[in-house]
Order: C-alpha cells, then structure tokens, then sequence
C-alpha cells in the first residue's frame, strides 16, 4: 500500500507539472484516464472522463484512450438528470454513483444497448466538481464483469477525480496563476531517476512480459503477431506501456527494452513455429533512437542467426511520429538489406508520410487508428483510407489497418482490398500462453 501510495504522489506531481506548463487540457485527462486504470486494472476497467456543457446542461466532449472509439461515437450527449444514466445521475446528485448490472438498473435506459454491445457489464461514475462546487464533468469507470467497484478502484478515481477538476477549473480561467515551480520540476527529475532504478531492477528480476496483438487477413486467417511489452510490477500489478515508456524514452532506457523485447519476441515466435505456425511472422516496435547506433543492423542479423530465424518473419515498425533524420537513412537501409522487413506504423499521422515512402525501402504501411475509428461514417475517412491502399499497392507494400473495431469497417476495408487488419474486433493484446490456448484451439 505504501508504494501504491508513493505512485499516486509520483503522478499527482506529474499532473501538477503538466497543468503549470500549459499543457493541453485532453492530454492531461487522458494522462489522468490512465493514471487511473493502471492503479486498478488496465485489461478489464476502461475509464473515461466526460466535460460539461453548462450553456446545453449536458455532459458532452468525452476524453479516453482505451474505450473502444466505436463506443465513444455512439454514446450521445448526456442529460445531467437522475435517469441521465450513471455519469447523468452523478453529475445531477453530485455524488458517486454505482451501477453493478447495467442490464437491469433503470437510470442505464438510453446508454444500456451501446454498453451491452460493446460488452460493458457494470458502471461506476463520479462528479468532477469546482472549488465553488460547480459542476465541471465526470468521471466513468466500466467494468466487463458484474458487481462494485473495489476499495482500490474507489480510492483512485476520488484521487484522481481533484487533480482532473484542478485541471478542468484551470483551463477554464485563463486568469489563474501558474502552478510552476522550481521544487515540482526537481521532483520531476527525482521521479524519473527512481523509476529508471526501478526499470533496471525489472530487467534483472524479468518483471517484463511479452503480450501480442494478432494480425489477420482478408480470409480472417491468422498472419501475423505484434509484440507489446507489459511490466508485472511486484506491488502494482499489470502496468501498460504508457506507464513507464515516457521515462524510458527520456533516459535512453527504451534501447534495453527494446533488445529484451526483440529477443523474447523471436523466441515465443520460434515457439509458435513449433506448435504449428512455421509462416507466422512478428512485428516489434522500434523507436527512432535505435538507428543511431550504426552497429543496430548487425545486432539484429546476429541475434536472427543465434535464433535460427528466417529474416522475412520479423518486420521492425517505426511509428512514423519518430522522425529518422536523413543520417540514420543509411541505417534503414542496410537494416531492410538483411532481410528483414519495415514497416511505418500510424501512417498518415505526420507531414513526413510521402517522405518515407520516397526515401526508405519499406515493405509495408499501418493506417492509424484516427482513419478507421469513423470510416462508417465519414466519407472523407474513406477516400483519404482508399487512397492510402491504392498508393501503397502501387509501390507493392503491404497495408495493414489499426483499430479495426467493427464489422462494418471490416467489410469497407476489404472492399478497398486492404490486405490485414488488428484490433478488437478480432482481439486485444494478450499473453502468449492465452494466444496459444486461444489460437492453437483452431488449429485442431
């Protein structure tokens, strides 16, 4: 409990530096949507913050990056009312509100098919309220499973629920004086060198674990996997990427995660092999600090041939937001020369997009998530989705497109003959002995 303790100060000073820098309102709330779910479980609640509106006396603008974005678009502005579902009813009452069984509590009426349908089963929603108790939004925790919230979950969100209202109340006066302060920066740095100690000592205790996000075809066969890294942290639990790559980023730790997880990657993949998938290949991110060091080509060639693994199974991905300046060019490419295959994830979310298809040898390309979310919907999505596949066949590269959540943008991506899709539609990141239970049960 202490060091779950020392965490909540540790991003409660993060937050606090991130409102007196000026720093967008919605990145803070979904640092501060995060925040919350790695205190209580990543996999199975999904938060969300809602704004109000007090013009319409609505909940409106909603801030989160782990409920499904088909969700979020369906949801419709939320009346502040008792029966305004449970975010209404808390905005209404200005107290917590708790729905164990969405199914049968009459205040979930209009929010209860969307839920059901995405596969929502209870609900816990707290206000966000103004040092003048005014009404600023809420807070919404969703659970898979029947049931209330436990004490860790309440805890966090009534936590976090003042650091979101100092941030709301703050950005809404822009005559507020800055929080900065020289003692807040230095505990900032402080942070980050006891998370970078903690970092170390995971890699030593092998704390860290490989999950994998599927990837699959137009005939829904399985063709691939991504590796995403998870930290089985021994007092808090299953903590997501978000929770500890920004430090390893910023401290050039994320150059010994990225060779653990490279490692342990091709070797669950030689595994799978094994057990019936000898043309299963995998993807691994790779961030643009890597192709400074001239000697990463090599790294990679020796560590396939210690592996025994055929380079045309791994492809690298750069998210394209890590610009790789025309230096590290040679690099690619005598990294692509190996037999490997390259990959540009999120494309189409910089500038620099056409710049990598001109000057890099690539093999395939990752449509961002924000052209799919609403491809049902919005026409321009399409054209802009089409146009993408269109281009990348011309130059004979793969298109693989993220976030595929529904049936209906299954189907319209097929149609434009994009090649693989990942998302939940077809599974979230999961570990390699649940892929082996789930997948290998198909093979029989």
């Amino acid at each position: 409990m202490i060091t779950v303790q020392k965490s909540l100060f540790e991003n409660q000073t993060t937050i606090i530096h991130m409102i007196s820098s000026g720093m967008p309102l919605i990145k803070i709330l979904n640092f501060i949507v995060n925040s919350i779910e790695n205190s209580c479980d990543p996999f199975s609640l999904y938060g969300a913050i809602m704004l109000y509106n007090p013009t319409l006396d609505q909940l409106g603008e909603t801030v989160s990056s782990s409920l499904p974005t088909n969700f979020i678009n369906s949801m419709e502005p939320v009346e502040v009312s008792p029966y305004g579902g449970s975010c209404g009813a808390a905005a209404y009452l200005k107290q917590p509100v708790i729905v164990s069984d969405i199914e049968n509590n009459p205040i979930l009426e209009k929010q209860r098919n969307n839920a059901i349908v995405h596969g929502f089963r209870a609900c816990f929603s707290t206000p966000l309220l103004s040092s003048k108790n005014e009404l600023l939004g809420t807070i919404a925790i969703y659970s898979r499973e029947l049931g209330n919230p436990v004490e860790k979950t309440l805890h966090a969100v009534d936590f976090y629920s003042k650091l979101a209202s100092m941030a709301i109340e703050i950005s809404n006066n822009s005559n507020c004086t800055p929080l900065y302060s020289f003692e807040i920066d230095n505990r900032l740095k402080e942070k980050n060198e006891k998370v970078l100690t903690e970092l170390y000592t995971a890699l030593e205790n092998e704390e860290f674990e490989v999950y994998f996000q599927p990837f699959f075809g137009v005939n829904e066969q399985l063709l691939a996997v991504e590796a995403l890294i998870r930290w089985n942290h021994p007092h808090l639990g299953l903590l997501s990427p978000a929770s500890f790559l920004p430090v390893a980023e910023e401290t050039g730790f994320i150059l010994n995660i990225e060779k653990w997880v490279l490692t342990q990657s091709i070797y669950k993949l030689k595994k799978l092999h094994q057990y019936g998938w000898p043309d299963l290949s995998l993807s691994v991110n790779i961030s643009a600090q890597q192709f400074d060091n001239p000697r990463f080509p090599e790294m990679v060639a020796e560590l396939l041939e210690r592996m025994s693994l055929q380079p045309k199974n791994l492809t690298l991905e750069v998210t394209e937001r890590f610009l790789i300046h025309q230096e590290n060019v040679d690099t690619v490419n005598r990294l692509r020369a190996t037999g490997i295959k390259l990959s540009i994830d999120d494309f189409g979310t910089s500038y620099s997009s056409l710049k990598y298809l001109k000057e890099l040898k690539i093999d395939e390309i990752k449509i961002d998530r924000s052209f799919i979310s609403n491809l049902e919907m919005d026409e321009t999505s399409q054209k802009i989705v089409k146009m993408m596949i269109t281009l990348g066949h011309q130059l004979n590269l793969n298109i693989v497109a993220e976030g595929v959540e529904t049936e209906k943008q299954l189907q319209l991506l097929k149609k434009m003959k994009c090649d693989s899709f990942q998302g939940f539609l077809f599974s979230k990141p999961i570990s390699f002995d649940h892929l082996k239970k789930v997948f290998l049960s198909t093979m029989k």
